[in-house]
């Protein structure tokens, strides 16, 4: 790819080899979405692409293009260019691209090359890749075949995925979404925009497509909205006319796995952890405050979790839970224990979980290929693609 742009037919190439890509367009075109693998490192930030934006309009691409170039120049262009050039000195097979592959990835490049730095562009830009990304998404759906595993909350569903992982090809959409998929799922990271996990979601699956390993793609069941985000509707179409397979584990297999993911490997439970040892060393260590006040923030997010689905819990079970997460987290505020959690969560197996999760499954009629505990099943999908 060295010294020749990017055209579509290379953009393949691009992402499953994680190619690290500089976007110098402003940070407000950025944070509504990017490309995987992008820093950005604009050429104008947003004040400045305003200004050019509108003496654009006011007066053509020609006094547009003067202004830009008068506004970065000097020690400010020096700046810009030496980010750059950091940037390709630290990933030497950095590729350039602005949002149509026009002047400003252009400019950005000649500069460059000008310093000694010669790097291809996208010569579609952003825009063209992004329309490559979404057809890779319908693509994948009418060529690749899936096996879909579920089971009530606290099956256990993301762990025997992660498991088959050495046997099968499999689709953690949960980890690309950067959400559990429940109410209570959102993770101490903030998901992706909108536009952003359909990008990841689609380079994840052109990875699946070119690895071309044997067997159906193993994917965890999902609704289509996996927090503030949803899946495309190819993809979701495909998952839901997909065989199934279906993980039975006991309730209290089911609350003790909820337990260990939502309070012990939480920040809930990781304070706990170093309270009791600042209490056994005599110390108060910085380390146990911050993690003191982000468990305290946890517990806010699980009442706040709670009061969004208070209507379909009924006011009588939303009271009810409600005042046994509020005796939880005394508990672990007076007493540092953190098994009061357990209350809170079997009753919202109970009451929430179980009735929505078993309620849909029948809606959609789901006939399974194959059911039963976490290592049956493992058992089962070992048997129809052995190693060989």
């Amino acid at each position: 790819m060295h010294n020749s742009n990017i055209g579509i037919d290379d953009l393949i190439a691009v992402f499953i080899a994680d190619t690290p890509l500089i976007d110098v367009r402003a940070p407000v075109e950025f944070v509504q979405g990017s490309l995987p693998g992008s820093v950005n490192l604009p050429i104008l930030d947003d004040q400045e692409r305003a200004r050019v934006g509108t003496t654009y309009k006011q007066q053509g691409s020609e006094a547009a293009v003067r202004l830009g170039y008068a506004m970065i120049s000097g020690a400010l262009k020096q700046d810009r260019l030496q980010q750059w050039l950091d940037f390709v000195r630290n990933n030497p097979h950095t590729v350039l691209y602005c949002f149509r592959g026009g002047k400003r990835s252009k400019i950005t490049q000649q500069w460059l090359r000008e310093a000694g730095a010669d790097r291809p562009l996208i010569t579609g830009g952003y825009k063209m890749a992004r329309r490559f990304l979404i057809d890779a998404i319908d693509r994948f759906s009418d060529s690749h075949t899936l096996l879909i595993v579920t089971g009530p909350t606290g099956s256990g569903k993301t762990r025997l995925i992660q498991k088959m992982g050495n046997r099968y090809p499999v689709l953690d959409i949960e980890a690309i979404a950067q959400h559990r998929g429940s109410a209570f799922g959102g993770l101490p990271i903030p998901q992706p925009t909108q536009i952003d996990f359909e990008n990841r979601l689609a380079v994840n699956l052109l990875k699946l497509h070119h690895a071309d390993r044997p067997g159906p793609i193993v994917v965890e069941d999902e609704s289509r909205h996996i927090g503030k985000v949803y899946l495309p509707a190819s993809f979701f179409a495909h998952m839901r006319n997909s065989e199934v397979i279906w993980i039975d584990e006991p309730f209290a297999t089911r609350v003790n796995n909820i337990f260990q993911d939502y309070i012990l490997d939480s920040a809930i439970g990781h304070a706990q952890q170093t309270r009791q040892i600042s209490q056994q060393a005599a110390s108060n260590t910085v380390d146990a405050e911050i993690l003191y006040h982000q468990a305290l923030q946890l517990f806010e997010k699980y009442r706040h979790a709670l009061t969004m689905i208070s209507r379909k819990l009924g006011g009588q079970r939303y009271q009810e839970i409600s005042v046994d997460l509020e005796h939880a987290q005394a508990e672990w505020v007076h007493r540092n224990d953190v098994q009061s959690s357990r209350v809170w969560i079997e009753k919202l197996v109970k009451y929430y979980y179980d009735p929505l999760y078993l309620d849909s499954l029948q809606r959609r009629q789901v006939k399974p290929c194959f059911r039963g505990s976490g290592q049956e099943v493992v058992d089962y999908m070992q048997s129809r693609n052995p190693l060989h």
